[in-house]
């Protein structure tokens, strides 16, 4: 769970069990819950109110998300499904894909997908795939440049002085040269 959904539960909780919920409380819970899916703490909150009156702490939400997987995972080998892969049955099962993928292990409809979706990815531009982080690193950069003391590279002054002692508090003698446009 990320700190919004976090504070969701909570939220839930407090409509049951009128608790104050303060940005302090929504982070310490999401410490303890944040390998937890919401979808199955918000059924834990739901079952623990259902039949009890304490309040809930994260070990009572992380006791019964658990239990819920293992019923999960018990269904699903009592029915013969390929984990994760409901309805699917285990002789059918589509392979995991863990590291470098040999394309001779792949069915023909893995093939079409990934051939599908690599249409709809503008090939090689970085900046289009991940606008926000290039953005960042550019601001980084900046900021680098800035803190060490190195100059803009895309600086262009507009004017110059005509030579090293002209300068409009002691200048050169010519009025129009105090300064030269380039």
């Amino acid at each position: 769970m990320n700190l919004s959904q976090t504070a969701k539960l909570l939220g839930a909780m407090a409509a049951f069990d009128r608790r104050t919920v303060g940005d302090m409380d929504v982070a310490a819970w999401q410490s303890v819950l944040a390998d937890v899916a919401f979808d199955d703490a918000l059924l834990a909150v739901r079952e623990w109110y259902a039949d009890q009156t304490d309040w809930m702490m994260p070990a009572h939400v992380r006791r019964a998300t658990e239990r819920m997987q293992r019923e999960r995972e018990r269904a699903a080998r009592a029915t013969g499904w390929a984990p994760g892969q409901a309805g699917v049955p285990k002789d059918q099962a589509m392979p995991e894909i863990t590291g470098p993928v040999d394309e001779s292990v792949l069915t023909r409809p893995v093939r079409e997908l990934l051939a599908s979706m690599g249409v709809h990815l503008r090939e090689g531009s970085r900046e289009a795939l991940m606008p926000r982080t290039v953005a960042w690193e550019r601001e980084h950069q900046a900021y680098l440049r800035v803190r060490d003391g190195e100059p803009n590279p895309n600086y262009k002054p507009a004017q110059q002085w005509c030579n090293s002692t002209c300068r409009p508090e002691s200048p050169c003698g010519d009025p129009q040269h105090w300064w030269q446009a380039d």
